[in-house]
């Protein structure tokens, strides 16, 4: 099994399934070298599982920081870009993001039912990296955010394309405009989140949750294709809106790069980080 040092790896033949989580090395958010090492990851678990001694069913994606999925965007890369007018820079990052959503969103180019196991906050890019994934299993006490509209910018990586095709335009344009923190539970009644685990219990309610997706699997693969088929995501659609935000963020004024800067020194203390 190939080693990572962002993401660890751990295959279960038996259930056949690959658990990749994000590794607990700092910030918990997308760093450029995460993003770049998550391209190459891509590339071998597609290789790997085409080998018919390897049976997949199921890939999920989860965190080995406590209490936290993903934070989102790596802030102090958008804030440096956004200072010195990087656009070149910040359009690289974007897209490396958009590699990552894309891959999510079709399986790694394998015939397998994606699974976000959410063990705690899923905010902005986190979220949605959740939403990418086929379903979405979180552990109750689990919140959820796209805070961008606090700086005045936009989700550019995927939640309006994602959400407008999971919720109704109305639902959608509230959770993205509204920056306000959702419960589980709340997103669970919205059709969102498929099922809710006790706190510290994530892993066996994930291999109940498998199990019974098991037993009709051809019935659940296909039944999600046929949704995707019917309302198709391109990447090109993903592109074009996060270059949209690109240009957006080189639009922000300084009122608002001061909130994005307030963000950044939250999440730090959030973390015990040391900035």
């Amino acid at each position: 099994m190939k080693q990572f040092n962002c993401v660890s790896v751990a295959y279960f033949k038996k259930e056949e399934l690959l658990l990749w989580k994000i590794r607990d090395t700092g910030m918990p958010n997308f760093c450029l070298q995460g993003l770049q090492e998550f391209r190459e990851f891509c590339t071998w678990v597609k290789e790997y599982f085409l080998h018919p001694d390897r049976p997949l069913k199921f890939i999920v994606s989860g965190s080995e920081h406590s209490g936290i999925y993903n934070m989102g965007g790596d802030l102090t890369y958008f804030l440096d870009s956004i200072k010195t007018d990087n656009v070149s820079k910040l359009r690289t990052y974007a897209h490396l993001c958009i590699d990552a959503i894309y891959n999510m969103y079709n399986s790694f180019g394998l015939p397998v039912i994606t699974i976000a196991l959410v063990e705690g906050n899923a905010y902005g890019g986190g979220f949605e990296c959740a939403l990418a994934h086929d379903f979405i299993i979180a552990e109750e006490g689990a919140q959820f955010c796209l805070p961008e509209n606090k700086f005045n910018l936009f989700p550019g990586m995927g939640a309006h394309s994602l959400l407008m095709r999971k919720l109704s335009t109305m639902d959608a344009d509230v959770l993205i405009r509204s920056g306000n923190v959702q419960k589980a539970k709340y997103l669970q009644t919205l059709g969102l989140i498929e099922y809710i685990s006790k706190k510290g219990n994530a892993i066996p309610e994930l291999y109940r949750f498998t199990k019974s997706i098991t037993e009709k699997f051809n019935f659940e693969y296909h039944h999600i294709q046929c949704k995707k088929l019917i309302n198709p995501l391109s990447k090109n659609e993903l592109l074009e809106i996060t270059n949209l935000w690109v240009n957006a963020c080189m639009q922000i004024e300084k009122f608002d790069l001061r909130k994005m800067e307030i963000l950044i020194n939250a999440q730090y203390r959030k973390v015990k980080i040391v900035s």
